[in-house]
C-alpha cells in the first residue's frame, strides 16, 4: 500500500478509507480467481455462504443480506436450484414463502470454498497475532456500526 500518498500527514481517515476500498477489491478479485476452478461465481459462492450461515432464510432475507433486489436473488437461487446446490422448501408458518436450504452437493462446494478461504486468510493475515486480530476485528466492528448508523 505504499502507493497511497498522504498529503495531510502520516495517517488520515481518507487514506485509511481508500486503503479499505482498494483492499476489498483486491481481496475479492484474488478470491474469485481462486474459486473459478470450483466452477462458481462470486454471486454464487456468496449466496451459498449466506445459506450455510443462515439455513432456511427466505428469498427476501437473502436479498437483504446480499444487498440486491429480490428478483436478482430469485434468479440466482433459481440457477443454484437447477444446478442441484439449493432447494426451496415451503415455510412452515407462511405457505406463501419458501425457505432456501443447501443440498448435499453443496457440502462439497463449501468444503472447497473453505479450503480456498483458509489459504487466503493465511496470506492476508500473515504476521498478525491473535491479539492483533481481536483488535482489528473490534475496529472493523466499530467501522461497520458507524457505516450502518450513517445510512
Amino acid at each position: 500500500m505504499k502507493n497511497f500518498p498522504d498529503r495531510d500527514g502520516p495517517v488520515t481517515k481518507r487514506s485509511i478509507s481508500l486503503k479499505m476500498t482498494v483492499l476489498t477489491r483486491q481481496m475479492h478479485k484474488s478470491f474469485d480467481q481462486s474459486v473459478v476452478s470450483i466452477g462458481v461465481t462470486r454471486s454464487q459462492w456468496t449466496l451459498i455462504a449466506v445459506i450455510a450461515r443462515r439455513p432456511a432464510a427466505t428469498q427476501r432475507e437473502i436479498a437483504e443480506i446480499l444487498e440486491m433486489s429480490e428478483a436478482a436473488a430469485g434468479r440466482l437461487i433459481d440457477r443454484l436450484v437447477a444446478d442441484g446446490v439449493l432447494e426451496r422448501r415451503q415455510k412452515e408458518d407462511d405457505r406463501r414463502a419458501y425457505c432456501i436450504h443447501l443440498t448435499e452437493s453443496a457440502s462439497a462446494i463449501l468444503d472447497k470454498i473453505s479450503a480456498v478461504a483458509t489459504e487466503h486468510e493465511k496470506v492476508v493475515f500473515a504476521g498478525f497475532s491473535d491479539d492483533d486480530l481481536k483488535k482489528f476485528d473490534a475496529y472493523l466492528t466499530m467501522v461497520a456500526a458507524n457505516v450502518a448508523g450513517g445510512r
